[in-house]
């Protein structure tokens, strides 16, 4: 197994997923207790026009004093976090002197804390990139529930990777986090969605 299930380990979907809820995703785990619950969020799904499924004052309200360069927009803050509960909000970022209940998830990488003072660190600091993402809703499963489908092959374990997380093209992070594991998954980044492309 190429990593560990535990918080901070990436799960890629392999192409035998067939949930199309999950097809070509790659799941960072930020809560796993074996016979209890399993939980994640999808990092490659920016919300992109699903944004108008939500209502837009909520989402500039939560986005708000968060105004980064010209080449992050709104739409690239916030992604789709997975099938659970689409209404709930779970942030990642980099500022590990965060006031509030902040979890550490990988090196450089935090979940929680307090968005006002995420907003302050934002307006005072002079990087330029994405340092925050927003997920609306996780990915969860069952005690045994996920270690049954690794057992069937629909998982690949990666170590989780800080970068990927904050990639600026979350289109690419499925064929980036298999080509980074290399030997056998690095050809599998290269199959087109449309077998009929092949």
């Amino acid at each position: 197994m190429p990593a560990p299930l535990e918080p901070g380990t990436f799960l890629i979907s392999s192409l035998g997923l067939e949930d199309p809820t999950f097809a070509r995703t790659v799941v960072l785990i930020l809560q796993h207790v074996p016979d209890e619950l399993t939980l994640g969020v999808i990092i490659n799904r920016p919300l992109g026009d699903r944004a108008k499924l939500y209502p837009s004052e909520e989402l500039d309200s939560i986005a708000e004093g968060m105004e980064f360069d010209n080449s992050v927009t709104r739409s690239e803050l916030f992604y789709q976090g997975g099938p659970v509960e689409p209404g709930s909000l779970i942030f990642l970022h980099r500022v590990e002197h965060l006031k509030g209940e902040t979890t550490p998830i990988i090196a450089g990488l935090f979940a929680g804390g307090d968005l006002d003072a995420l907003r302050v660190f934002t307006a005072e600091s002079a990087d330029q990139g994405p340092f925050v993402r927003f997920y609306l809703g996780y990915s969860e499963w069952a005690p045994g529930q996920l270690e049954s489908e690794i057992a069937l092959g629909a998982w690949i374990l990666a170590p989780g990777s800080t970068d990927l997380v904050f990639s600026e093209n979350g289109d690419s992070v499925w064929q980036q986090s298999l080509q980074a594991l290399g030997g056998k998954y690095a050809p599998m980044s290269f199959i087109p969605e449309d077998p009929s492309l092949n």
